[in-house]
């Protein structure tokens, strides 16, 4: 009114008598009356329209004298009076606010006072600088907008301001704090009024702000905790004006002016009436920091999700007021971001289109017509809505119906703005979009239906939300969503974590099929992740649900792989036994034992794993060292971990998991065995654990099945670690198991016969310790039997002599029934492996030898009845007393087929053998003795020599006495000289060649069976070739052996040489033709 009547009013001398008037007044009211603060506003809004300069500054200088400046209204009349000048004028009025700045504490008599009070220099400084403060804000709001640019640069060009910074009452703060804030609403009306310009050191304006902002430590003001609250409200106000003008922030100012406000969303509720308008300070100025930030879309969009992703801290807080916080300035910037995207932004806060965007955008960003779209919107992409909506969805089943309320209208918004965002090009609009807007108007009823109806079901509300959601989301974004869902699982507010469990499993079962198997992975990573930092029972077996629900409805073998990965990293990097909550690996293992549909599936993925070889290269350069060792080492841990997963499988599968078992019985039972051979092999070399875990697993399904004999053969031999131990161990399963489930032995020689192709040797070997016994029941399949024949006829020639004596065990034990078709094959396979490089191979040739020629027809062994003689003639010089039992037996065998065709040819094989039968006849090892035996009463019949037959069934032969031995051998060289004194030369050949054998008791009777054959001979020629050798040989061995029975023979055959009448003739003919010889000559 005042105003208006002044302008109405062209009589200077009576302006100046009004003001004159005003001036009388100031006596009329005491200092702290408001009329004071209004008197002054009068004074000013006079004082605009007065031209006379001296007479301006000295109202100036009175107003100045009157106000008492201690009093904040009256501070803040005075400022806004010096404001109101100010806008006629200004250099008037900076000049006696410079004067007044640059006398603050500069008379005699505060100098004097500072001296001795403390308290009243600061006190009168801060009542002075908070005066100077809003008079130079309240001069800049009032200034014309024309002229004020150049004074604001001086002001704040020549660091003025900085001298008020020393204040440290609140309310001389927030009279600071006023005034800068001041200063920016200024440069905002100036933009306004069409003189637009930047505020320099406007970051440097912030800093103070920001220092004002913060508690002094030493600070002993009353209510000081609210005042600051005050303060710091009054400070987000005056960042918000600073940040809306020019020029932008730099990412360092922004990062400082968010770290230094962003703390206050974790205030506490009270005092409600200030914490309040604090916090929407706050929610505004990071709205204003996102509309000035960025010169394009994609920057926009860089900007929104950084703010965004500062707040998530708050959005999943404990705290139910601070997640209102949160999710309310998401709220809001994102409404902001929204206009934006839609219409650009204001400086002067306009909505819509207006012709000020429009200006400022041509002026400060210049013209986008010829940039692509990106450059102006922001692309989908952009948003990160994958990151985004793991995030706000769970707030859709928070406990605070408010929060429940804006995450809802946050997704609302999310979407919205990306359905209003310029298509890329090249993109089609189709059904899915069609479909997209209709999830979008159900996602805005159930908003609707939220803001109306309070009492509404939250599961059913929520179930809505996650619905239209799953539609909105691309491909991409489903994607990001899943993989971000960890943290949103782990939330301490239980409902929210349940909402993101409800979620995931939605997403997956709804459109798990457009998952690859790097999504798959990764989505199991994450939930995985989350299941171990769960330690709450009933909220894991929740995520585990996720879990089964993301195999059931995608590549179920990619998540058990990720599944065994994380099991197996635990087992090397924890103690499982000491987790909080227990080991999540377990509990996911069980729940998948526990699942109607993944149960089989989970059991043949882990027999896939403990099948599986390894594959190597032969000669991998330097640099593949290092990834083959690694990828070895992770195969194992891996193996480890499938192995523990079968004992939680058959330990916590329940019913289910039992019938799954059952129904893969051969599959789990063969794989167990397959591991036996590595195990053992592992404890071998000091790595005792991989048999530990194997065996419980192993004990653990004979407990699952029921197969309690099983059990008790493993607890009996299961830890022997010989190869012979663990190998007859598989022998001794196969057999139980053929008794208790002949049913199942079919299957289990299918499994095993093709495990006979795998690589590793380990495997092999288990796989054939198996099927050579279960050989012996495979009567009823007569088609399987035929391949099992097939496959160890092949692997005799296996590069492991385990496989090849395995095989040739089995070979030899086809059921009766069936040995007859196979006799020749097993023939030719044994002939073969008796001139095999490995003694433990020969062995087992001649063992199975024995075996089949017990049923072998006469048309099978006649063909190679030789053959087999010669290399059974071979082996009886063995240094294994095993080998040379067996393989005396064996020839002795051959007899029953030497009276055909090959009769002959046979009879010569004996007597070739002969000798060496006869010295072994009294062979230091029992079995080599009673193999001899039965084999010379073999032969006997074959040799056709009346004497022999009796000589063979005496006592004698049967005797383990060396006198007995001698008298049978007495006996029998008589027989021999007298009957087959053909032969004499070639037995001494042979018996002469024993006297170098490793043997002594073999040397000894050598010894005495030549000089037997030499005092019984009458043979010239016999006696002539062998009658000086041996008679040397006796003399080195009486003289050099070692062996007391060599040296005692030697002697005993001296005597019996010496008394023999034929020796004693033949050298008295010697000596006769000798002297004939000398007469003669």
């Amino acid at each position: 009114f005042l105003a208006e009547s002044l302008d109405v009013i062209q009589d200077t001398d009576w302006v100046i008598s009004l003001g004159n008037a005003f001036t009388k007044q100031y006596a009329l009211y005491t200092p702290d009356d408001e009329h004071s603060a209004l008197l002054h506003r009068c004074l000013g809004i006079l004082l605009q329209k007065v031209n006379d300069r001296a007479y301006v500054r000295g109202k100036i200088d009175w107003m100045y004298k009157q106000a008492n400046i201690t009093i904040p209204t009256n501070r803040l009349g005075l400022a806004k009076a010096i404001g109101l000048v100010a806008a006629s004028h200004l250099d008037t009025v900076l000049d006696k606010l410079k004067n007044i700045l640059d006398n603050v504490g500069q008379s005699i008599f505060q100098r004097f006072l500072s001296l001795f009070y403390e308290s009243y220099r600061t006190e009168e400084s801060d009542d002075v600088h908070a005066a100077l403060a809003l008079m130079y804000g309240y001069a800049a709001r009032y200034a014309p907008s024309m002229v004020i640019e150049a004074r604001i640069d001086a002001l704040v060009g020549t660091n003025m301001l900085s001298k008020l910074l020393h204040v440290r009452h609140p309310t001389a703060k927030q009279a600071v704090i006023t005034a800068i804030d001041l200063l920016g609403r200024a440069v905002i009306n100036a933009a306004e009024n069409g003189a637009p310009f930047p505020l320099k050191r406007r970051d440097q304006l912030l800093d103070y702000i920001l220092t004002l902002m913060g508690r002094d430590e030493s600070d002993d003001f009353a209510d000081s905790s609210l005042e600051l609250l005050r303060t710091q409200a009054l400070a987000l106000n005056a960042c918000t004006t600073l940040v809306s003008v020019e020029p932008k922030l730099t990412i360092e100012t922004r990062n400082r002016v968010m770290k230094a406000t962003l703390g206050f969303f974790a205030l506490p509720n009270d005092p409600i009436d200030v914490i309040n308008p604090l916090i929407d300070n706050l929610i505004t100025l990071l709205c204003a920091i996102l509309l000035t930030s960025g010169e394009d879309g994609r920057s926009r969009a860089e900007q929104l999700l950084h703010l965004l992703r500062l707040i998530d801290q708050y959005v999943s807080s404990h705290m139910d007021y601070q997640r209102r916080r949160g999710c309310l300035a998401v709220y809001e910037m994102l409404v902001k971001f929204r206009m934006l995207c839609v219409s650009g932004y204001c400086a002067l806060g306009c909505r819509g289109s207006c012709t000020h965007s429009k200006q400022i955008d041509r002026t400060l960003h210049g013209n986008f017509s010829n940039l692509p779209s990106a450059f102006v919107s922001p692309s989908r992409e952009a948003l990160s809505l994958g990151d985004r909506v793991i995030m706000y969805l769970p707030r859709c089943a928070d406990t605070d119906s408010e929060v429940r309320k804006l995450s809802a209208q946050i997704l609302d918004q999310l979407f919205s703005i990306s359905l209003s965002l310029p298509k890329p090009l090249g993109s089609s609009v189709g059904g899915d979009i069609e479909l997209c807007y209709g999830a979008l108007s159900s996602l805005e009823d159930v908003i609707a239906i939220l803001r109306s109806d309070s009492s509404i079901d939250p599961s059913e509300v929520f179930n809505r939300i996650v619905a239209s959601v799953c539609i909105l989301l691309t491909k991409d974004e489903l994607v990001d969503t899943l993989h971000g869902c960890m943290p949103a699982i782990c939330n301490r507010i239980k409902q929210s974590a349940e909402g993101a469990i409800l979620a995931v499993i939605e997403f997956v079962t709804k459109r798990g099929a457009e998952l690859s198997e790097a999504n798959i992975s990764r989505t199991a990573q994450s939930l995985l992740s989350a299941a171990g930092h769960v330690t709450e029972k009933q909220l894991r077996l929740e995520v585990l649900g996720a879990i089964s629900s993301l195999s059931e409805n995608t590549n179920e073998k990619v998540v058990f792989n990720e599944v065994l990965t994380a099991a197996a990293r635990d087992i090397v990097t924890k103690d499982i036994s000491r987790l909080r909550g227990g080991w999540s690996m377990q509990d996911a293992f069980h729940a998948f034992s526990q699942h109607i549909v993944l149960s089989v599936l989970f059991l043949e993925h882990l027999i896939s794993v403990l099948n599986q070889t390894r594959v190597t290269k032969s000669d991998p350069g330097k640099g593949e060292n290092s990834v083959l060792l690694s990828d070895t080492q992770l195969a194992d841990d891996i193996l480890q971990a499938a192995i523990f997963a079968l004992t939680a499988f058959f330990r916590g599968g329940g019913k289910v998991g039992k019938r799954s078992v059952e129904q893969r019985y051969s599959s789990v039972l063969a794989a167990l065995i397959l591991q036996f051979g590595k195990c053992h092999g592992l404890a071998n070399s000091g790595q005792h654990e991989p048999l530990r875990a194997l065996l419980t697993a192993f004990q653990a399904f004979c407990e699952c099945v029921g197969d309690l004999e099983m059990g008790k053969i493993l607890a009996r031999d299961s830890e022997q670690n010989e190869k012979e131990k663990w190998i007859n161990l598989i022998g001794d399963l196969a057999g139980c198991i053929s008794m208790k489930r002949p049913k199942e032995v079919e299957n289990l020689c299918k499994i095993f016969t093709k495990s006979l192709n795998l690589q590793e040797n380990f495997q092999r070997e288990a796989a054939a310790a198996a099927l050579s016994e279960f050989v012996c029941y495979s009567s009823g399949f007569s088609s399987t039997l035929e391949e099992m024949v097939e496959v160890l006829c092949r692997h005799v020639s296996d590069e492991s002599p385990t496989v090849r004596c395995l095989c040739l065990r089995g070979l030899v034990k086809i059921p009766s029934v069936h040995i007859y078709q196979h006799t020749t094959q097993v023939l030719g396979v044994i002939l073969a492996l008796l001139d095999d490089l490995d003694e433990s191979v020969q062995l087992t040739a001649v063992s199975c030898l024995l075996m089949i020629l017990e049923t072998s027809p006469k048309d099978a062994v006649e063909p190679i009845l030789l053959n087999l003689s010669v290399r059974l003639r071979n082996l009886q010089i063995s240094m294994n007393v095993k080998m040379r039992a067996d393989a005396f037996a064996a020839f002795g065998a051959l007899s029953n087929y030497g009276i055909g065709a090959h009769k002959d040819a046979f009879l010569e094989q004996i007597h070739a053998t002969l000798p060496r039968l006869i010295l072994h006849l009294h062979d230091d090892d029992l079995a080599v003795r009673h193999a001899c035996r039965n084999t010379l009463k073999r032969f006997a019949p074959l040799m056709e020599i009346e004497g022999l037959l009796a000589l063979f069934d005496s006592h004698r032969i049967n005797s383990d006495h060396r006198s007995a031995y001698e008298d049978f051998v007495r006996d029998f060289t008589r027989q021999f000289v007298q009957h087959l004194s053909s032969r004499v030369d070639a037995f001494m050949a042979s018996t002469i060649q024993a006297l170098n054998a490793p043997w002594p008791i073999i040397q000894a009777n050598a010894i005495y069976v030549s000089s037997s054959i030499l005092s019984l001979s009458d043979d010239p020629n016999i006696l002539a070739l062998y009658h000086a050798q041996v008679f040397g040989m006796l003399v080195g061995k009486m003289s050099r052996s070692a062996d007391a029975v060599v040296r005692a023979r030697s002697s005993l055959a001296f005597s019996l040489l010496l008394k023999s009448t034929n020796l004693i003739s033949w050298r008295a003919a010697r000596l006769d033709q000798a002297d004939s010889a000398r007469k003669g000559s």
